[in-house]
C-alpha cells in the first residue's frame, strides 16, 4: 500500500548488516564465562534461597570454629563489611534505609551455614560418626529479618522431630528473589551488546534518511560496547581488590 511505501525505509531488509560478531555457540560460551568469572556468579543463584543452605546472594564466607562458637569481633566487623557489599546471603538485602547500625547494633548476623542444628543432626549420622567427618561451616551475612525467620522454622521443626533439618527452609519456605536485581543479570545484556553485528552505511540505500539511520545505529552499537567492556572491566577489578584485602 502507499502508506507502508512511505515507510519502507524503515524495513530491516533496506538496512544491510554485517554478520554478528558473535555465532550462537560463542555467545553461550561468552556468557558462562562472564557469569562464573568475571561477575563470579553461580548457577545455583538462580533458584530461590533456602534458608538452612547458602543462600542465591552469597559471595564471601568466613570459615566458622568447630565448637559451633558464634562469630568474634574481628569476625562479625568482617561479615559487617561483606554484608554492605554483598547483601543478606538469603534474600540479597543491604539494608540500606535501616538505622539500627546508629544504635550500634550490627545490620548482619553472621549466620552459620549449614546452621548449628543442622550440623549437629549431620554430625550424628552413622557414616560421618564411623568416619569421624564433621560438617565445616561458614559464616556468612544476613540480615535480621531472614535470621529471625531461619530461627522460626528451625524451632518448629526441631520440635516436630524433624529428621532432615537441611531441607526445612527450602521448597515453598525458600526465599523468591526473582525481582530482586544482581550482578550476574548484566552477563546477558553484556553478550547481548557484544554480539550484535555493525551497520553497514552505504549511499544507495535510499533517499528518505536510511543512510543517516545506519549511521545512527552504527554509532550506537560502537558506544554500548566500549561502555560494557569498561564498566564489566571496572566491576572485575573492584571484585579482585575486595577479594585480595581477605588473602
Amino acid at each position: 500500500s502507499a502508506f507502508i511505501s512511505n515507510f519502507s525505509f524503515l524495513s530491516i531488509s533496506t538496512i544491510p548488516r554485517s554478520p554478528p560478531h558473535l555465532t550462537q555457540h560463542q555467545s553461550c560460551i561468552i556468557g558462562l564465562v562472564t557469569y562464573k568469572t568475571l561477575l563470579r556468579s553461580r548457577f545455583a543463584s538462580i533458584s530461590p534461597s533456602s534458608y538452612t543452605a547458602r543462600g542465591s546472594f552469597a559471595r564471601i564466607g568466613i570459615p566458622a570454629p568447630p565448637n559451633f562458637n558464634y562469630a568474634t569481633s574481628s569476625q562479625r566487623k568482617t561479615i559487617e563489611q561483606i554484608g554492605k557489599w554483598w547483601g543478606c546471603h538469603t534474600c540479597g538485602s543491604r539494608m540500606l534505609f535501616s538505622n539500627i547500625a546508629n544504635k550500634g547494633v550490627p545490620k548482619f548476623h553472621g549466620d552459620h551455614i549449614p546452621p548449628v542444628s543442622v550440623a549437629k543432626q549431620m554430625n550424628e549420622r552413622w557414616v560421618r560418626r564411623k568416619l569421624g567427618w564433621k560438617v565445616s561451616q561458614k559464616f556468612y551475612p544476613q540480615c535480621r529479618n531472614c535470621s529471625n525467620k531461619q530461627g522460626g522454622l528451625l524451632s518448629k521443626a526441631i520440635s516436630a522431630g524433624h529428621r532432615n533439618l537441611h531441607s526445612v527452609g527450602g521448597g515453598e519456605e525458600s526465599y523468591f528473589h526473582g525481582r530482586r536485581m544482581r550482578i550476574g543479570h548484566m552477563a546477558g545484556g553484556l553478550v547481548a551488546v557484544l554480539s550484535v553485528g555493525n551497520v553497514e552505511s552505504r549511499d544507495d540505500i535510499g533517499e528518505n534518511g536510511e543512510v543517516r539511520i545506519a549511521e545512527a545505529s552504527r554509532a550506537r552499537v560502537l558506544y554500548y560496547q566500549e561502555g560494557a567492556r569498561d564498566f564489566a572491566t571496572s566491576i572485575g577489578q573492584r571484585v579482585e581488590n575486595f577479594l585480595r584485602s581477605f588473602r
